[in-house]
């Protein structure tokens, strides 16, 4: 399993919590160079999807007892302490069932395309046994690294967190509502809910429940497939490589830096595979 995808999984299982608590938008961190530039962009990009409304005169005027409010139901350390359970509750179970590298892993570190490259399991073993003698102890490494990694971001986003959630909740809430919300927070039981609300989200009773759910969401996906093959039916079929012009051709090399024959065959094997997929049988 490479580094992006404990990543992505660590930002999909974080992104559950808090989307459940908060509606502020997701928060970036700065990168250098060129890859920092394109990360900006797209988080500006993003951004801008999520219209903000500046607050109100009276929003505003609560923004203060909001902000008190946020520091009680997100302590210090809440997300940390979310990411921390996170990975020992979540992720350390779903690394432990990466039983070996992947035909595309293989394809990567041997340079070569990976559309028709298959191999069994024993054979991606042997092989990464011969280029990466140090997988396992490397997989390992990475995790640890990440998930160091990830707290860090975690104290990086928590101010961020609290400022989104005060100008959310001082535009939701009344000055009374928040001050009965204070008073549960202020009470034992509100304390112990505010430490542990964000962590609950890696329970395993929760992930368990779940899980449970698969099976139906997976038949839901067959029904999504045909609505939406349903949905695009009378459209153009997709361009073929000798469907087009020759300007088009031309304006394709350019664009993309291929040649002819590289998007004659590029394109021969996307239309491949569409046919295959239209054509596979409904497995419900």
């Amino acid at each position: 399993m490479r580094i992006g995808q404990i990543t992505g999984m660590a930002l999909l299982a974080l992104a559950m919590p808090a989307v459940a608590q908060t509606a502020s938008p997701p928060i970036h961190a700065p990168q250098d160079g060129a890859r920092g530039d394109r990360s900006e962009d797209a988080a500006a990009a993003l951004k801008a999807m999520f219209k903000v409304e500046p607050l109100t005169a009276e929003q505003q005027a609560r923004l203060p007892q909001a902000q008190a409010l946020v520091a009680q139901i997100m302590p210090p350390g809440t997300l940390d302490q979310m990411m921390g359970g996170m990975f020992d509750k979540m992720l350390g179970p779903i690394m432990a069932m990466d039983t070996g590298p992947s035909s595309h892993e293989i394809a990567g570190q041997l340079g070569i395309e990976d559309e028709d490259f298959s191999l069994s399991d024993e054979d991606a073993a042997r092989i990464a046994a011969i280029l990466d003698p140090a997988y396992k102890e490397r997989q390992a490494r990475e995790m640890k690294a990440v998930q160091s990694s990830m707290r860090k971001v975690m104290a990086l986003m928590e101010p961020s967190m609290r400022k989104g959630m005060a100008e959310a909740y001082a535009a939701t809430f009344t000055a009374p509502e928040m001050t009965d919300i204070a008073a549960f927070f202020a009470t034992p039981s509100g304390a112990s809910f505010a430490r542990k609300s964000y962590a609950l989200a890696s329970d395993p009773r929760i992930m368990s429940a779940s899980m449970e759910v698969l099976p139906n969401l997976m038949g839901q996906m067959k029904e999504i497939e045909a609505e939406v093959k349903s949905a695009t039916a009378d459209l153009p079929a997709k361009k073929t490589y000798d469907a087009l012009s020759a300007a088009e051709r031309a304006a394709l090399a350019r664009l993309t830096g291929l040649t002819p024959a590289e998007l004659r065959a590029g394109m021969a094997r996307a239309a491949k595979a569409r046919e295959e997929l239209a054509s596979a049988p409904d497995e419900t």
